[in-house]
């Protein structure tokens, strides 16, 4: 089983899951963050929320009446605003596109990041009139 990303929104306190596989955005976690640095962005990795990870190595239980991670996620999960993360993803996937910015030392996967950055953005961006917040949570 291998760890990825899945894009979140939070819709009156409910968490909605992309439930994609963003495996490249997972691997590339560093690099896309040292740009965010190099942009001037608010980090990559302080979206990134590690509840379902925690529960699924047995560091926490659920408390009673949460039937889920993304229950937990809700409540004390790391969130971004919504306009500020499709702000950071544009402007993070403009420059990756512009100076084609490659990702990986014995492949390249430019094409896997900025489909799935592609594809994020239009799941973020269609929630932008019901949705506050927004993460990638880390799952395994």
């Amino acid at each position: 089983m291998s760890t990825v990303l899945w894009a979140n929104v939070l819709v009156n306190g409910t968490v909605q899951s992309e439930a994609e596989d963003r495996y490249a955005l997972f691997d590339q976690t560093d690099k896309l963050d040292e740009l965010c640095r190099s942009l001037k962005l608010p980090s990559f990795e302080s979206i990134c929320d590690s509840t379902d990870v925690r529960f699924n190595m047995d560091e926490f239980e659920l408390p009673d009446g949460m039937e889920s991670t993304n229950d937990y996620m809700a409540l004390h999960g790391v969130w971004m605003a919504l306009p500020e993360a499709i702000r950071m993803l544009d402007a993070l996937l403009a420059h990756i596109q512009a100076k084609s910015v490659r990702f990986g030392l014995l492949t390249n996967q430019h094409d896997q990041v900025v489909s799935e950055l592609t594809e994020v953005l239009a799941f973020a961006k269609a929630h932008q009139g019901d949705a506050a917040k927004f993460n990638f949570s880390i799952v395994q």
